[in-house]
């Protein structure tokens, strides 16, 4: 890859401290809002029939709060993956792969983190809603568990390998050293969610009657990421940084 010019850097848009190298959409980045698209309609509360009752559209409302907070954990990987692409732009081989596996995965993921989604709100609310989910015995948590934590410790590691790729090309992009401390609190960001996915996946087959606990887990992550990206940001001494992330 060649040196970005000081004509093109100069012609880009400034955002949070950060130049936005990739405003134009690529192949690349549309393949992948395509992925996430399609990701969406399959959260679709009742996507093969329409009610034609009152009770059943009431029987199916019940999935609204399940589909808005996978939506959410969707939308949040979609928001970081658009803010690398619109700070870097890159469209080397490795981010063609990296993306590629990015869209596969998350495709994988939407089942797993809707089912999961849906277990917690019927354990919050006593059962009152999500009442037509299947009843699982505890094998079948603790597997559902292992299994929604692999996926986004994978998820973690594909945003990691993304940054580090920026980072790499760091002369190349001509990155600021405010930029190159972005990238380095973002994978401090995905390796903390990453490493409470791990904990997750490790203690969900000990826990016994208690395993509920290996999903109240990642509730600590609105703690850990904040405290963790906020100290190294600290650390490197760059003001405004937590904030851009």
């Amino acid at each position: 890859m060649q040196k970005l010019s000081d004509e093109f850097l100069d012609s880009c848009r400034r955002e949070d401290g950060r130049i936005l190298r990739g405003e134009n959409m690529t192949r690349i980045e549309t393949f992948v809002d395509a992925a996430f698209a399609f990701v969406f309609t399959m959260l679709v509360i009742s996507i093969d029939e329409i009610p034609k009752t009152v009770p059943g559209l009431l029987d199916l409302s019940q999935d609204i709060p399940a589909f808005l907070i996978s939506a959410t954990i969707i939308g949040l990987i979609w928001v970081a993956h658009t803010v690398w692409s619109r700070t870097f732009g890159l469209q080397d081989r490795a981010t063609l792969y990296l993306n590629l596996g990015l869209a596969m995965l998350v495709l994988i993921f939407v089942y797993p983190i809707k089912l999961v989604v849906q277990l917690s709100i019927s354990y919050f609310s006593g059962g009152v809603l999500q009442q037509n989910l299947e009843i699982m015995d505890v094998s079948e948590v603790i597997n559902l568990f292992i299994y929604f934590g692999l996926g986004l410790m994978a998820l973690s590691f594909i945003l990691i390998a993304l940054y580090q790729s920026a980072l790499r090309l760091r002369e190349q992009l001509v990155l600021s050293e405010f930029e190159i401390a972005f990238c380095k609190v973002a994978c401090i960001t995905w390796a903390i969610v990453g490493a409470t996915a791990l904990v997750s996946s490790l203690v969900a087959p000990v826990l016994g009657e208690y395993l509920q606990w290996a999903g109240l887990v990642y509730f600590s992550l609105w703690l850990t990421i904040p405290l963790g990206s906020g100290l190294y940001a600290k650390r490197l001494g760059i003001d405004g940084l937590k904030q851009a992330v």
